[in-house]
């Protein structure tokens, strides 16, 4: 059997206390710190292994599309973003997703028909897929004076939306 003893003064005791104390208070800081952000902000990606799945995401966003015939390509995510690439993780920071997470990683792009809104020309939806999870996408028109904007609506309802020519 082993005792230990230590001999401390007052001042050395109130530093220890007042350690735990910060100690504590960061703690509480870190935990709480997350749930202050909106749910854009906290946008945790859902799983999107099979059509069914990917499909289900778009419905639940508000999206009608051509579920026959999705064109699959596999894209890679640059190590560092140009002027455009840095434009369009904008777009998906917006809504509360961010592909600089995936810096020189490879992602299946799955690519839809959107049928539900009209008078834009043919408008499609593109969902990024990350080891079968849903990291990022937008919805854009292929119009010359089309639109692009993120997947998830502002809690405003609003979309973001960027002209797909940006030098018009």
């Amino acid at each position: 059997m082993f005792v230990y003893s230590f001999k401390a003064s007052k001042r050395q005791i109130i530093s220890m206390i007042l350690c735990a104390i910060m100690l504590i208070a960061v703690l509480i800081v870190a935990i709480i710190w997350p749930l202050g952000k909106t749910s854009a902000e906290t946008y945790k990606p859902v799983q999107g292994s099979s059509n069914d799945e990917r499909v289900a995401f778009l419905k639940a966003l508000g999206y009608e599309i051509d579920t026959q015939n999705p064109v699959v390509k596999e894209v890679l995510i640059p190590d560092e973003f140009d002027e455009v690439f840095e434009r369009y993780n904008n777009i998906q920071k917006e809504a509360g997703m961010d592909l600089s997470v995936y810096h020189g990683k490879r992602l299946k792009n799955w690519t839809y028909r959107v049928l539900n809104i009209p008078d834009q020309g043919e408008v499609l939806a593109n969902l990024y897929i990350y080891k079968n999870k849903i990291v990022g996408g937008d919805i854009h028109s292929t119009a010359l004076d089309g639109f692009m904007h993120g997947l998830i609506q502002h809690k405003t309802g609003q979309k973001s939306n960027t002209k797909a020519n940006p030098k018009s």
